[in-house]
């Protein structure tokens, strides 16, 4: 499989250049279509109706936006610029949507589509949005990452769902022919009389594209999934992670929390999540 148009979704200054180099080396490594996207929020968007804004007050929101997309644009085209690729630059408005439903619009034709980890406590719901809703895998960055050859090796957090099936075909977007294939099922071993039939069945799949692919199962204990899933990837050296997203209902990742959540928030390798 082959990407042709690679999609960066800012949603921060502070991320920015991270996010920019990473996703221009990719698009060089690819011959790939550079984009980059960012939506300015709509200070009227979801705020409670009490709340008033003065003209003045707005004028200052609009002038801090325009700089941090002045500041995030300059680090997009200088990324691109020094890894050779053609870059495609869009500054989108809200306006009555959400900043991640903007994006979404215009990062439904990538091929792969990049975000930043969010980096404070609360934010992330742009994030959130495109991995739910965009209907591409999405590769989420982490803070201060130097751009490296992702195609080594992986991760891939296994179970017998649609979301672990979409992140295993979606991770040949960025794996080599020879690369090393963990398929990690946090769960029971199979027993003496039992075959992993689909788990072996993938694996020949990643075989027949060339690469070398094994089945791990690691029992979680009182250890969380994703932290089992970061220290498999620690201990095989694995360049990124795999797996499928929120495969349960808000309302359920809402009380109980989600492996999705636990990686968007602290994983330490980019992430490539399938929904």
């Amino acid at each position: 499989m082959t990407n042709r148009t690679i999609a960066l979704c800012f949603t921060e200054p502070e991320s920015a250049e991270a996010l920019a180099r990473t996703g221009a080396a990719l698009a060089r490594r690819h011959d790939a279509h550079l984009l980059g996207l960012y939506a300015l929020p709509d200070p009227f968007v979801h705020l409670p109706a009490t709340i008033y804004f003065s003209g003045e007050v707005v004028t200052q929101i609009r002038t801090r936006q325009g700089d941090s997309a002045r500041q995030i644009e300059t680090a997009f085209l200088r990324a691109a610029e020094s890894e050779g690729v053609t870059p495609e630059w869009r500054c989108l408005e809200a306006r009555l949507v959400t900043v991640g439903e903007r994006l979404c619009e215009s990062a439904r034709a990538a091929d792969l589509v990049l975000v930043a980890r969010p980096e404070h406590e609360g934010a992330g719901r742009p994030q959130e949005d495109l991995i739910r809703n965009l209907g591409r895998p999405v590769l989420m960055i982490p803070p201060d990452y130097a751009p490296a050859a992702l195609g080594a090796s992986a991760v891939i957090g296994w179970s017998t769902t649609r979301e672990a099936t979409r992140a295993a075909h979606d991770a040949l977007l960025l794996l080599d022919e020879r690369a090393e294939v963990v398929l990690l099922s946090v769960d029971k071993s199979p027993g003496p009389d039992e075959e992993d039939y689909p788990a072996n069945d993938m694996a020949a799949m990643f075989s027949r594209h060339g690469m070398n692919a094994t089945v791990t199962h690691r029992v979680p204990g009182d250890r969380r999934i994703a932290e089992v899933i970061e220290r498999e990837a620690f201990e095989t050296g694995a360049s990124f992670i795999a797996t499928g997203a929120f495969g349960h209902s808000k309302a359920y990742d809402f009380v109980l929390g989600t492996v999705t959540r636990d990686l968007m928030r602290h994983a330490k390798r980019p992430v490539l999540f399938s929904k």
